[in-house]
C-alpha cells in the first residue's frame, strides 16, 4: 500500500484538512480498477486535496465496498527514462508525470553519481566547487536527515511561498498547514536540513512510507543561494536515502527539470474515469493550454502558471478587502 492510500495521510486529509466529524477507509472500485479512498462523513469520498499528487490502483480480486466514476489522478504506468536524455522520455499524451528515482538499479551510490555526471558534467563540477567555496566561508555544512526543530519546518514554508511572486496556495491555506503540521507532529513527515554555522539555510520535507521517500516541498534561505546549499541538501538527502535502503525516491507530481536530472523513472498520472461535465470542460481546455505551453518550454508554462495565481491571489485579497468593508 503506497502512502496517499494509507491510514496516516488518510487521517490527516479527512481529519485535519476536511475537518470531518467522521470519516472510514474504503475500498473503491472504478472501471476494473480498485483504489483506497477515505470517506467521510458518512458518504463523500475523497479524490483530491493539498499533497495528494496521486492515487495507485493495488491489485483487484478482494471484494469492494464502493464505487467511484472519476479520479482527477491515477497512476497508469511506469516507464524508465533513458540515461542521457530522460526529458525524451515523455509521452505527448501523459497529463501529469511524477519523475521517481528506484535504487535498485545501482549497486553503489557511485553507479548514481555516475549517472547525473553523464548527464550533466558540469553540474557536478559546479556542486564540487560551490562545496568548496562554502567549506572556506563557512566550515563544513552540517546535514540533518532528521531535524525536529519546529522552526526548521516555519522557514520552509516562509521560503518557498517567498519563491512564488503570485503566492503559493497550499502553503497560505491554513487548512493545509494544518494537515503538514499534524503529520509532522504525528512522525509521518520529515524534516531534513542543511545548516551553516548553526544556521538553517535549505530544508527539504518529504513522507516516509514503507521503504519510500516522497519529496513533499524544499526551499532555502535565498540568502545562502549563491552557495549551492539547496543543491547540496537534496544530494545528500539523496544519499541519505540510498544507504538507509529505501526502495525509491519519488519526486512527485512536476516537470521541473531538476526532477529529469535526478530521475531514472517516471510515474504517468492520468485523469481516469468519467468526470462530471462541467469539470470535463474545464480540464480539457486546461489541458489544451498546458500542452501548448509545455510543447513550447516548461519555463513558458510556469511562468504562466505563476501569474495566474498572482491574479487569483490579488482578486481574493481584493474580495476579503470588500467584505471588511462591508461588515465595518
Amino acid at each position: 500500500m503506497d502512502f496517499f492510500a494509507s491510514d496516516a495521510f488518510l487521517t490527516a486529509l479527512a481529519r485535519d484538512y476536511h475537518g470531518a466529524s467522521t470519516y472510514a477507509f474504503r475500498t473503491y472500485a472504478i472501471k476494473g480498477q480498485q483504489v483506497r479512498l477515505v470517506e467521510i462523513d458518512g458518504g463523500r469520498p475523497i479524490t483530491d486535496g493539498p499533497f495528494y499528487d496521486y492515487v495507485k490502483p493495488f491489485p483487484t480480486g478482494g471484494p469492494s465496498q464502493g464505487t467511484v466514476s472519476y479520479l482527477p489522478r491515477l497512476v497508469t504506468s511506469v516507464i524508465a527514462l533513458q540515461d542521457r536524455d530522460p526529458e525524451s522520455s515523455l509521452p505527448l499524451f501523459a497529463q501529469e508525470p511524477a519523475p521517481l528515482i528506484l535504487w535498485e538499479r545501482f549497486s553503489t551510490w557511485e553507479d548514481y553519481l555516475a549517472l547525473l555526471g553523464g548527464r550533466s558534467k558540469n553540474n557536478s563540477t559546479a556542486r564540487r566547487r560551490k562545496l568548496r567555496r562554502m567549506t572556506e566561508a563557512f566550515g563544513d555544512p552540517v546535514f540533518t536527515f532528521d531535524d525536529r526543530d519546529p522552526a526548521a519546518l516555519d522557514s520552509c514554508i516562509g521560503w518557498k511561498i517567498g519563491q512564488y511572486e503570485g503566492g503559493h496556495e497550499t502553503l497560505e491555506d491554513p487548512r493545509a498547514l494544518l494537515m503538514l503540521k499534524a503529520m509532522h507532529r504525528d512522525g509521518h513527515l520529515i524534516v531534513s536540513t542543511l545548516r551553516l554555522e548553526g544556521r538553517c539555510v535549505a530544508v527539504d520535507t518529504g513522507f516516509v512510507w514503507q521503504g519510500d521517500f516522497l519529496d513533499v516541498v524544499s526551499a532555502y534561505d535565498p540568502a545562502f543561494a549563491v552557495n549551492g546549499v539547496g543543491t547540496e541538501l537534496r544530494m545528500r538527502l539523496l544519499e541519505h536515502s540510498y544507504r538507509l535502503g529505501h526502495r525509491s525516491f519519488d519526486l512527485l507530481l512536476g516537470t521541473e527539470s531538476y526532477k529529469w536530472y535526478y530521475a531514472t523513472h517516471l510515474q504517468l498520472v492520468e485523469s481516469y474515469g468519467t468526470p462530471p461535465l462541467a469539470r470535463r470542460v474545464r480540464d480539457t481546455a486546461q489541458r489544451a493550454v498546458k500542452q501548448r505551453l509545455m510543447a513550447l518550454s516548461p519555463q513558458l508554462f510556469y511562468r504562466a502558471k505563476r501569474l495566474v495565481l498572482g491574479a487569483r491571489r490579488r482578486w481574493a485579497q481584493l474580495r476579503n478587502r470588500r467584505q471588511q468593508d462591508t461588515t465595518s
